[in-house]
Formats: structure tokens, C-alpha cells, sequence
């Protein structure tokens, strides 16, 4: 999870995963959040393979983050670990 401050960093970080990652194995799936007045961007970040190859995700790991519990896991442990159910009751 990042801060609104680190806006700018994370679209440019998106924009350039995008346009140059050819590695079919890597995906990102950002999200936008606002809650009682305050901003977020969560980002999920997948490698479909035991490890990435050097560089793939740099560009959102140097961000500094609010929250974060990237390591290598699982696909089932990282669907397990996502909150689901955190705006329940807020739409």
C-alpha cells in the first residue's frame, strides 16, 4: 500500500511496467483507494515462476510503502492474504 504522495512515482512505475515488460510471467494489478478522506494505491504484484529475474519489479519495490507484505509465496497463499472483504459494508 502507498501513500497519495507517491502518486507520481507509482504511475510512472505502471506506465513503464506496461509499455516494456515482455516477460508474460509478470503482472501487477494496481488498485486506487479512498477512505475517510484519505488516498491509497494497493498494489499487487504476481510472478508466475519460483523467482522473477533481476529487475522485473524495482520500480515498485523502491517506492516506499505504507504496507507491504511482499516475499515469495504461493499463488493460492496470495489470493488467501488479500482483503477481500475491507470495504464490506462501506458501498
Amino acid at each position: 500500500m502507498y501513500p497519495s504522495s507517491t502518486f507520481d512515482q507509482l504511475r510512472t512505475a505502471i506506465a513503464d511496467f506496461s509499455v516494456h515488460s515482455e516477460d508474460p510471467k509478470a503482472a501487477i494489478v494496481p488498485s486506487y483507494i479512498s477512505y475517510q478522506g484519505s488516498q491509497f494505491i494497493t498494489q499487487s504484484i504476481f510472478y508466475d515462476g519460483p523467482t522473477p529475474p533481476p529487475g522485473t519489479f524495482d520500480n515498485f519495490s523502491s517506492i516506499p510503502t505504507i504496507l507491504s507484505d511482499l516475499k515469495t509465496r504461493s499463488y493460492l497463499d496470495m489470493v488467501l492474504s488479500a482483503p477481500a472483504n475491507t470495504t464490506m459494508g462501506l458501498r
